[in-house]
């Protein structure tokens, strides 16, 4: 019988790919990696690891770039929630 790859190695494989792709999506000089681990617990329990690295480096660039959206009130796709972001961090 074949050598069984655990899990952990196959994750670490994956987690390369999105990177790699995020690099060829223009994130350079170490930010792909800091993208990826920003996003990628919640992105996993959300999605699990289904989509392959493309899809997932695709999904990691769409919320990256929506955290990063400046506010435009005129946008009906963008809801303003920066008030409860800051009555947030002042009960703490």
């Amino acid at each position: 019988m074949g050598r069984m790859t655990s899990r952990r190695t196959m994750y670490k494989h994956y987690a390369q790919g999105v990177i790699a792709e995020l690099k060829q999506m223009g994130y350079f000089n170490g930010r792909a990696k800091e993208v990826f681990l920003r996003h990628y617990k919640d992105m996993k329990r959300t999605f699990g690891l289904e989509p392959n690295v493309g899809e997932f480096a695709k999904l990691v660039d769409e919320f990256e770039r929506a955290m990063n959206r400046e506010n435009n009130p005129n946008d009906p796709n963008q809801i303003f929630v920066g008030h409860l972001r800051d009555r947030t961090k002042k009960t703490k």
